[in-house]
């Protein structure tokens, strides 16, 4: 028993250097030929880009949510992934909303003639894109490490070599250490590939006031809404105010008579005098 356990324990130690010499997967390309393969085949570094839009619309502040609900139902019809979309009422007058979407880049063009379309203005387009090939090649990489480990470790349990039980607890051990690593890396790779297998949507949607004659009349129409308020609140001060001044009149009282007080004395002797 124990000398087939020195040798399994040898084992043990050499697997993790034999997995990282497993050969790279078929489609992986030599860091030194990463750019000549990405100029030299466009639609594979196409593939590998994580590309984004952010658009900033201007719309009629009283339809702001009809038009991000609009515009998120269009997008559901194009078969896009809703992130989050938000609603924000905390400026009085002025409502604003964000959305952000994933969408396939066949159905792109579509829903960017929906975002465009009127009665939303575009005040601001960026895109942004990030070469996202060499995490996507080293995640592949790593994952077929972690399965050659695990094929391996695989059929030395599967082995009827006699083996002592810390043997087969070590390699249980190790086995679920890697089909572990398998999943979390397959996560971390479908992740990346998601990136580039669709386009980020991120829309900001900024309420515009109705104007009339050219101007604003926002603030007006916000100070009529808030006279009820600012009376209260005016009302709440001057309750705090005698609130506060009540528990001093009695000394004030006894300061202004005995003040008067000195004064008449001082006047009285200086007249007798």
């Amino acid at each position: 028993m124990r000398a087939v356990g020195r040798p399994l324990r040898a084992v043990f130690v050499l697997l993790p250097l034999l997995a990282a010499c497993a050969p790279s997967p078929d489609n992986a390309v030599p860091d030194g030929a990463l750019p000549q393969a990405m100029q030299g085949n466009s639609s594979s570094a196409e593939r590998r880009l994580a590309i984004t839009h952010r658009y900033t619309l201007r719309v009629p502040s009283a339809e702001t949510e009809a038009i991000q609900q609009k515009h998120m139902a269009e997008c559901a019809k194009l078969g896009c992934s809703i992130l989050s979309t938000s609603i924000d009422r905390s400026n009085e007058g002025r409502i604003n909303a964000r959305a952000s979407v994933r969408i396939k880049p066949e159905s792109f063009d579509a829903f960017a003639a929906v975002l465009t379309a009127p009665p939303a203005q575009v005040t601001m387009h960026a895109q942004s894109v990030e070469d996202i090939a060499v995490p996507i090649l080293d995640a592949e990489r790593r994952l077929d490490a972690k399965i050659v480990l695990r094929d391996r470790l695989s059929g030395m349990l599967r082995d009827q070599t006699v083996k002592t039980a810390a043997d087969l607890i070590t390699i249980e051990k190790e086995l679920a250490q890697a089909q572990s690593d398998i999943e979390a890396i397959t996560a971390q790779r479908d992740a990346l590939r998601t990136r580039t297998d669709t386009i980020r949507v991120e829309i900001s949607y900024v309420g515009a006031a109705s104007l009339v004659g050219g101007a604003d009349f926002t603030p007006i129409y916000q100070a009529i809404r808030t006279i009820n308020q600012t009376a209260v609140n005016s009302v709440s001060w001057l309750i705090s105010l005698v609130a506060a001044i009540v528990p001093w009149l009695p000394v004030i009282a006894l300061v202004w008579w005995a003040v008067r007080l000195g004064m008449r004395r001082w006047k009285s002797r200086r007249l007798s005098g």
